[in-house]
């Protein structure tokens, strides 16, 4: 394609900025969460600060427990409500943008999502000099929320790896941005803590605010735009129902070549993925806790070491099944769902602390059938409808943690250990078996001999009329 961009330089172009991205969302998650809490208990019941400051110094006494049974019912209630903030809204954007992306270029939309996620994080870093209601923390995820946060970035960002990558080596572009996000998440995590213990709330902040500053500004000096136009830029080209409409319209219209089948399979896959894939961290602690008596460091190490393996599986499993060993994006995807099929099952049968470590093992390859999946679906389409697809794709993805942290709690709250083996593991294995079947599907139909590339809608109108 003309827009593919060749040497190392496609390596360094979006995927940085996401990963200082996600270092800064990775250095604040957990603080945010404890500035809930602590807020929630010092300023909305009004206990003394001395009282708790003990849900920080010694977490798992009497009275810290007693204090934390009153403070945690109004805490989920404000992180709940930040989650529908992060959640519909960027994802009604994104409905809007992603076509509107494919006209106008991706660049412009991806720095409007960095712009937004850095004045939350400015915002964030001035009201933790006060001491003020913990709901007026949401107040910094107005812009959060307007600008597109994280969707937008991880749409346009997607969208552009895809414009500017050949066939070939989409799925290795789509997995090294899939390597870099594990080794921000684990950078943040890793030092998130130590800095808060150092310096407080407001420096944890502001890190997070000039990563995001520096993270914006590279996209805007080093990321060259591809996709030109001559309209002009205007509010109602951006909020254009038609272009919703086209988006619908590409994603379910029956047309020459178009097998709405593996677009829709595959968008299946993503979702039940996540779902797995929220469960996991919704419910990881609090079974590690359970079953095997884990403290928050007990198990940060061992999610620093799950991620390590899995930095390593991605960059491992992607250069020996696809690159060498040419293996197909279906078989490579199936592969790697075997694999988290395998960590969940470890998982459920666990007695002892090696056995969550061996499942970390089992599953090092687990998260290669993401990118794989989604170049998938970059194949399946004419190049000026990625933004369409994927604005659906990403819309749905963004909602489902809702519904999958919900639906996770309350299967573990049922089946608490030391139920043996564990429910909710199981519910993983199942979803990973329908998805490795759908797979299966999909590969069948792509080795068909009718088996025929996407038309665009425009292509198709033409050779309608």
């Amino acid at each position: 394609m003309e827009n593919t961009i060749v040497g190392w330089k496609r390596y360094i172009l979006v995927q940085p900025s996401m990963m200082m991205l996600i270092i800064a969302q990775a250095i604040t998650s957990n603080v945010l969460t404890d500035l809930i809490v602590y807020r929630t208990c010092s300023i909305t019941l009004s206990i003394n600060k001395t009282e708790c400051s003990l849900l920080h110094n010694n977490s798992s006494s009497a009275e810290a427990l007693k204090i934390d049974a009153q403070v945690q019912p109004k805490a989920s209630l404000i992180l709940m409500t930040k989650s529908i903030i992060e959640s519909i809204v960027p994802a009604l954007l994104s409905l809007f943008l992603g076509p509107w992306s494919d006209i106008y270029g991706r660049k412009s939309i991806m720095l409007s999502g960095y712009i937004g996620i850095s004045l939350t994080y400015i915002i964030l870093s001035l009201v933790t000099i006060w001491d003020i209601d913990p709901w007026f923390l949401l107040i910094a995820y107005i812009p959060y929320a307007c600008c597109g946060g994280f969707c937008i970035i991880l749409l346009s960002t997607i969208c552009y790896l895809t414009d500017i990558s050949n066939e070939q080596e989409r799925g290795w572009q789509l997995a090294w941005l899939e390597a870099l996000i594990s080794i921000g998440i684990l950078a943040g995590i890793l030092a998130g803590p130590i800095i808060f213990q150092a310096y407080g709330y407001t420096v944890v902040f502001i890190i997070a605010t000039v990563c995001c500053i520096v993270a914006g500004f590279y996209v805007y000096i080093f990321v060259p735009e591809i996709t030109h136009s001559t309209d002009s830029v205007t509010i109602k080209s951006l909020f254009d129902i038609h272009l919703v409409k086209k988006l619908i319209s590409t994603c379910i219209k029956k047309r020459n070549g178009f097998d709405r089948y593996i677009v829709w399979c595959c968008i299946t896959c993503i979702i039940l993925m996540i779902i797995a894939l929220q469960g996991d961290m919704t419910v990881g602690f609090l079974f590690a806790s359970a079953r095997l008596g884990w403290n928050v460091s007990e198990y940060s190490i061992y999610s620093a070491t799950s991620i390590v393996l899995s930095i390593l599986g991605i960059i491992v499993g992607v250069k020996l099944l696809v690159t060498y060993g040419g293996f197909s994006e279906e078989m490579t995807a199936i592969l790697s769902l075997l694999s988290s099929l395998g960590s969940c099952l470890v998982q459920s049968f666990t007695l002892k602390s090696w056995h969550l470590y061996l499942s970390a093992v089992v599953g090092m390859f687990g998260s290669i059938a993401s990118p794989m999946i989604r170049t998938i679906i970059s194949k399946s389409v004419p190049s000026e409808d990625t933004g369409k697809i994927f604005s659906m794709t990403i819309s749905i993805e963004t909602l489902t943690p809702l519904v999958a942290s919900s639906l996770y709690n309350l299967i573990y709250l049922h089946f608490m250990p030391p139920i043996y083996p564990s429910p909710v593991w199981l519910i993983s294995v199942g979803i990973y078996a329908i998805v490795i079947f759908v797979l299966i599907n999909i590969r069948i139909q792509n080795a068909r001999p009718n088996s025929v590339r996407y038309t665009s809608l425009k292509q198709d109108d033409e050779l309608l009329s």
